[in-house]
């Protein structure tokens, strides 16, 4: 699907302190990814989120009826993970630093998440 190549592109170089981006599946394969930097396993990383974001939307689902789960970050002493659905079968996984810009990546990971929806559904 290299219809997400320029929007993966894009929301890496315009975020401080984003290193990659992944489109994977809930299924945990990897769609599409950019990395600035190997920081990071993008193949493990989406297969990993992708049961994480199962589970968070689940468990919300059940435990708090919420179930529709708009975005799941994971702050760690190295690396932020941030993840946006873009469909009932697809996420946008980003990866950066611990002092990301959140407003920032929020905002464009937000966009590119439409942008991509527009091409898979």
């Amino acid at each position: 699907m290299r219809e997400f190549e320029s929007v993966i592109n894009t929301l890496v170089v315009e975020v401080d302190g984003l290193y990659a981006a992944a489109v994977g599946g809930l299924d945990g394969l990897l769609i599409e990814s950019f990395s600035r930097y190997d920081i990071v396993d993008l193949e493990g990383a989406v297969a990993e989120h992708a049961v994480l974001l199962q589970a968070a939307r689940d468990g919300y689902a059940k435990i708090m009826n919420a179930p529709e789960l708009r975005e799941w970050m994971v702050v760690t002493a190295r690396l932020v993970g941030y993840a946006v659905p873009v469909s009932d079968e697809y996420f946008l996984l980003c990866i950066g630093s611990t002092d990301v810009n959140l407003g920032q990546l929020r905002l464009k990971a937000k966009q590119a998440a439409a942008e991509i929806r527009g091409v898979v559904t």
